[in-house]
């Protein structure tokens, strides 16, 4: 997920100049291409009814395939403990996520998921009885994107490092986004009706998912520690900020203005850095991935 370090200037454009809330964000994270260049090769199928996705999905299971489906997230226990767990906002309970679906058996479903409070994935069952009942509820909202992965080859390993290089050579960006957060929060705190609804509150969510994302794709690269330090506290920051961004516009004691200003404008600072840190690092590299794994 390199591309999770695209410009926020996309992010600008979609909350502020468009007044778009994240969710309808295009995240260009993964791309067809770049999923070729790792052997894989996807297959989609778009919106299915119950009865076809329960008779497709062991055949693919069996060929080692995982299927993805969106579905509404408050059909969900997990996702309705997670939620209240971490406070989100009524008004987001029934956006659509993305499931991955490893195995299945006649009673329950295998899912990875990200619902942990560090948002990494983790397997955990759920019985046919909640996606019966969650399809009967709101069927037209149901498995709709879904999509499969076949594995067609060996990974091009050289091509995809040459994508991940071509990706660093044309990166460039500002972070001017975070002086545009901080510009604007008394404005939009006496101006937005409902907190979610704010840009910067919608802009901090996604430049916080966004690194997360970053720092995990570093992990498996030859990146130093320094570089892979940078961006994990680039990610600790951006969720900390978004957090008290959330509450200042909720009206909730929070810090003051002045206070999130500064920490907006040391965060941009941080980015900048561990930028062109990134850059001149892998520019000195022969190789950025590491050799595969024997037998892989």
């Amino acid at each position: 997920m390199y591309r999770a370090l695209g410009s926020t200037s996309a992010i600008h454009r979609h909350c502020y100049l468009r007044g778009k809330d994240r969710w309808a964000f295009d995240t260009p994270y993964v791309t067809d291409d770049d999923l070729r260049l790792l052997g894989f090769e996807v297959f989609s199928a778009g919106t299915v009814d119950l009865a076809r996705f329960e008779s497709g999905l062991t055949g693919f299971l069996a060929a080692g395939q995982p299927v993805f489906f969106y579905a509404p997230r408050h059909h969900f226990p997990h996702w309705v403990e997670f939620m209240r767990r971490v406070g989100t906002v009524p008004e987001e309970y029934t956006l659509p996520h993305s499931f991955l679906v490893c195995g299945a058996s006649g009673t329950d479903v295998l899912l990875v998921d990200n619902t942990s409070d560090d948002h990494e994935y983790f397997p955990l069952t759920v019985g046919w009885d909640v996606l019966r009942d969650g399809y009967a509820r709101e069927p037209e909202r149901w498995f709709t994107g879904c999509a499969t992965v076949r594995q067609v080859s060996d990974p091009d390993r050289d091509g995809f490092e040459a994508a991940y290089r071509a990706f660093l050579a044309g990166f460039r960006d500002g972070f001017e986004l975070y002086d545009v957060i901080g510009d604007n929060l008394v404005v939009e705190r006496a101006s937005v009706t409902a907190t979610y609804r704010a840009p910067g509150v919608n802009s901090l969510a996604l430049l916080a998912g966004s690194r997360a994302l970053f720092r995990r794709f570093l992990a498996h690269t030859r990146h130093s520690e320094q570089v892979r330090d940078a961006y994990a506290r680039i990610a600790q920051l951006a969720a900390v900020l978004a957090d008290r961004v959330t509450a200042f516009q909720a009206g909730l004691p929070a810090l003051p203005a002045d206070r999130i200003r500064r920490g907006l404008a040391h965060l941009r600072l941080h980015e900048q850095r561990a930028a062109r840190l990134l850059v001149d690092e892998a520019a000195g590299l022969s190789q950025i991935l590491p050799a595969p794994v024997s037998g892989r």
